[in-house]
């Protein structure tokens, strides 16, 4: 039997647990007859699922009749867009008869701006012939970020809103890069978006998991569920270590095997995208032996209320930091996240 669990990033896995009410959520908004918004933002930290969990979401909605659905990357996204939806109207909606004016956007013009202008009006083109016909066109956009094409691509879906033209768009992006984008000045229609935080995922499905496709025993499977904390990349991780040296229950020899991994595919870049006060706020809630108080923290590292709220907004929402029920006290949302700037340090 080949390994059920699955490292890729952003691949849909086998295993995969959904995020039932946030994709039902988004799929009842899109799918109705009159949506309330056009738009979702999946926002989390690295490796928490928001590229499968968007993944999920577009192949349902590829299975209705009236939909078509084209993925974009964040690096040239109009002129892309132009592209993938004429191939995908050629593929699934031949008797639209939609064909764009290569010549037209071939031509060398003197600058950005023009040729932008000769692929918005070849755009609205075919999008008047969606809505003529009923057609609705998703468009996925992973890791967006703050860029002068997603810029471009974001002004001109505002004025597909105006125009009604039947036209979806979600996007995963890190709460850093979304929170740059949207406040662009004239991008702030953006914070009114529909934005999916996630959060991690629930134990005892987890461990529901571990057990059926491992054949754990439950005790061990909670065990293994409650040290990787809900983090998505962590299950997939922690299940490929167990199958790959068949074993049914953790020991320290997988626990060191998935804080190597964790420590090299995920959280050197965590780390590096860090501000330097982000990083001195961590440094020392892992020197606590214990849930860090915020006023240890400012104490120690000499910053005022103000600057320090915004730190610690930044990072809860950016998935590192959780707030502890207990007023003011912090700990790390990733596992093994502590012991990683210990080991660093």
């Amino acid at each position: 039997m080949n390994n059920p669990f699955r490292l890729d990033f952003g691949a849909k896995p086998k295993l995969y647990i959904p995020r039932i009410e946030e994709e039902e959520t988004v799929l009842n908004t899109f799918l109705a007859e009159e949506p309330s918004t056009h738009l979702y933002m999946i926002i989390g930290a690295r490796g928490m699922g928001k590229t499968v969990m968007m993944t999920s979401i577009a192949q349902k909605i590829e299975e209705q009749d009236n939909w078509i659905h084209i993925d974009l990357s964040s690096e040239n996204v109009m002129q892309d867009f132009i592209s993938e939806l004429e191939n995908k109207c050629k593929s699934k909606l031949p008797k639209l008869n939609i064909s764009v004016n290569l010549k037209a956007l071939n031509v060398e013009v003197e600058s950005k701006e023009a040729r932008y202008s000769t692929i918005k009006v070849e755009l609205s083109k075919i999008l008047e012939k969606l809505a003529k016909d009923k057609i609705r066109l998703l468009i996925t956009i992973d890791e967006a970020v703050n860029s002068v094409s997603m810029r471009e691509f974001a002004t001109y879906f505002q004025q597909c809103l105006r125009k009604e033209y039947p036209v979806y768009v979600i996007m995963t992006g890190l709460f850093k890069n979304i929170r740059a984008l949207e406040n662009n000045k004239s991008l702030t229609f953006l914070r009114r978006a529909e934005k999916i935080n996630l959060t991690p995922l629930d134990s005892y499905r987890i461990a529901t998991e571990y057990k059926d496709t491992l054949k754990m025993n439950f005790d061990d499977a909670i065990e293994a569920s409650n040290m990787i904390e809900g983090y998505s990349y962590a299950f997939q991780m922690l299940g490929y270590l167990l199958f790959k040296n068949n074993k049914l229950k953790t020991d320290d020899e997988i626990c060191s095997e998935l804080r190597y991994a964790l420590y090299e595919k995920s959280y050197e870049k965590i780390w590096e995208e860090l501000s330097a006060n982000e990083q001195r706020i961590c440094i020392e809630i892992a020197k606590s032996n214990q849930d860090s108080m915020a006023s240890d923290i400012k104490t120690a590292l000499g910053i005022d209320d103000n600057n320090y709220s915004t730190y610690r907004a930044t990072l809860i929402k950016s998935g590192v930091l959780s707030a502890s029920k207990t007023k003011g006290k912090l700990s790390f949302a990733l596992p093994f996240f502590k012991d990683y700037i210990i080991d660093m340090m």
